[in-house]
């Protein structure tokens, strides 16, 4: 019997919290142009101006030299500014029956904020590696992210 398992890790940023989160919300079309794993990110139902949850985005990216898609549902928490990434198709569930990611962005100070990116997610096999290597892909976009933010 498979349960849900969690891991998590922490990324400081030298970067205003709102700025970051309201950056993913509303602008993840820029993100092919900041980081070089993720090659596309395009709406597959609803629209780029409507950051519900009825939207569902594909994601083009490369994870240890190989090409993957995933199909996902976002939901946002304006108040704790918190994000989860929900997949509902791609490469992913091949390999896990449930996987969701949530980083959760939280002020530190003044221009500073840390990001605790959770993985929650579900193995079909209990010989499948756990997704530490998605956790380290999602840390890179994010430091990319800030860096590409303190410049613009």
């Amino acid at each position: 019997m498979s349960c849900v398992q969690k891991i998590m890790e922490p990324v400081e940023m030298n970067i205003d919290s709102e700025k970051y989160y309201y950056f993913i919300k509303n602008n993840v079309y820029h993100i092919p142009n900041i980081t070089s794993t993720i090659q596309d990110v395009a709406v597959h139902e609803g629209d780029w101006d409507n950051s519900s949850h009825d939207c569902i985005k594909v994601w083009n990216y490369t994870i240890d030299g190989k090409a993957e898609v995933l199909k996902e549902q976002p939901e946002f928490d304006d108040e704790t500014l918190k994000i989860s990434f929900i997949a509902v198709k791609g490469d992913l569930l091949k390999k896990y029956k449930r996987f969701k990611i949530i980083p959760e962005i939280v002020p530190k100070g003044p221009q500073q904020c840390v990001v605790y990116i959770t993985i929650e997610y579900e193995k079909y096999d209990p010989t499948t590696p756990d997704p530490y290597n998605y956790l380290q892909l999602i840390a890179k976009f994010i430091k990319d992210a800030e860096a590409y933010l303190i410049h613009n």
